[in-house]
């Protein structure tokens, strides 16, 4: 508990800075502030109260955020992260572009940085979605499929404790890599909302150490991870997959910071071929479906719906490239669970959100509002003869959010949801879930 105090009172330090960055731009000037504590509250909150510029073309918003969460592989999670929307175009033609860049530490000593884009160009002619990743990260080789088993890191048994704050089993181990990710999608309008295109894909895990396996004791200990590769022929401390996809996006959302309304469907086969550098020769299916019920003409009731389905079509995934949760452009899904808590061959989630207003002020009627949240996850797994739905693992939670920038809906979003199996996090980010 010492170790929560001292990261939200970090937090709370973070979060102060970010507010002073936000209202820089348009602060007054410095003798134009009594030096008081009570008096620049006033200000700060007589700035939030103005009204807002109209969007045009080339207006940046930008807002800085503390990193901060809480589950059990990473420990507790802090770091900066910032996000930058504009207009290309002009806001009546052209939709709001978004990128976002992190970088985050863990008390398990994981260095996690990122930046993911998902940018509209004039006239919304073309989509450009992007997601670059590197890490220096470890976690558990949880088994492949959902269900009770998942937990179950190796052979003879040893079960990892889902509950951040509880006490992990004698010997519990986890596999330590280096990850790097490029990611980059372009897609051209074809016709009004629908885009096709192409990207690459490249996915490098490497110094890779399973620190549970133990292949010279009396009773060697086999991990999920090192029979996978076993069975698989890849392997034990790298992995490669680079491969080229074929998209399609609908996408009649208004706003993709928080939509009020619209639809977004993605379908994306993915071929990942020996000759450009991947294991083995292998295809994928991705699939993501999102819909918006506005309930009322203030924005103030929305009901969201998403859905995610992602496929092996042929050849056999690297253990990490599997289908799994947490693992999305904006690594978003499976709240309630640690990232790649569950994986399978094939993967299905879908989360269902309910948005309610709470309370606005001048000129920013939408400034706080709270969401609940429930979501599910289904894997198969080849390995344990377990089939999509023959075990569904839920998770329920609750949040809140600010909205620091009405033009371009930027909200500061705080989670708390829980899952099976004791599972437990906190998240801290910014902009909605989906």
């Amino acid at each position: 508990m010492k170790k929560l105090a001292t990261c939200i009172s970090v937090l709370i330090t973070l979060n102060c800075l970010c507010v002073s960055q936000l209202v820089a731009q348009d602060k007054p000037a410095a003798s134009s502030i009594d030096s008081t504590a009570p008096k620049k509250i006033v200000k700060w909150w007589q700035i939030l109260q103005k009204t807002p510029k109209p969007p045009r073309k080339g207006a940046i918003y930008f807002i800085p955020i503390p990193i901060f969460s809480v589950n059990p592989t990473s420990s507790f999670q802090l770091g900066v992260g910032a996000t930058l929307n504009w207009f290309s175009g002009e806001p009546a033609d052209t939709r709001l572009s978004n990128s976002s860049v992190g970088v985050s530490y863990t008390l398990k000593n994981q260095l996690i940085s990122s930046l993911k884009t998902s940018i509209y160009t004039k006239h919304d002619n073309w989509i450009l979605l992007g997601d670059w990743r590197y890490q220096m990260s470890s976690q558990p080789g949880f088994g492949i499929g959902t269900g009770r088993q998942s937990a179950t890191l190796s052979s003879p048994a040893i079960v990892i404790n889902d509950n951040p704050y509880g006490t992990q089993a004698p010997g519990v181990q986890v596999i330590t890599y280096n990850f790097a990710r490029v990611y980059e999608t372009a897609l051209r309008k074809v016709i009004d909302k629908f885009y096709m295109g192409m990207g690459y894909h490249f996915d490098y895990y490497y110094n890779v150490k399973d620190k549970l396996l133990n292949l010279n004791a009396t009773t060697p200990l086999i991990t999920n991870y090192y029979i996978y590769n076993v069975n698989n022929g890849f392997s034990q401390t790298s992995s490669l997959l680079s491969g080229v996809s074929i998209d399609a996006v609908y996408d009649t959302r208004d706003n993709q910071n928080n939509p009020h309304k619209g639809r977004y469907a993605l379908l994306s086969f993915r071929y990942n071929p020996v000759f450009l550098g991947s294991n083995n020769n292998s295809s994928t299916l991705y699939a993501e479906y999102r819909d918006y019920v506005n309930f009322t003409r203030d924005n103030h009731n929305i009901l969201a719906f998403w859905a995610i389905g992602n496929f092996t079509t042929s050849g056999v995934l690297p253990y990490w490239n599997l289908p799994t949760i947490g693992w999305d452009q904006f690594s978003k899904s499976g709240e309630g669970y640690v990232q790649g808590r569950f994986r399978g061959q094939n993967l299905i989630f879908g989360q269902t959100e309910y948005r309610r207003h709470l309370f606005g002020i001048k000129n920013n009627p939408s400034f706080m509002s709270m969401v609940v949240f429930a979501n599910m996850t289904t894997a198969s797994s080849k390995e344990n003869n377990i089939a999509l739905f023959k075990y569904v693992d839920p998770a329920f939670g609750t949040g809140l959010r600010v909205n620091v920038s009405p033009i371009a809906r930027i909200r500061v979003a705080v989670d708390y949801a829980i899952g099976f199996y004791g599972s437990m996090g906190i998240y801290f980010r910014l902009n909605e879930t989906f």
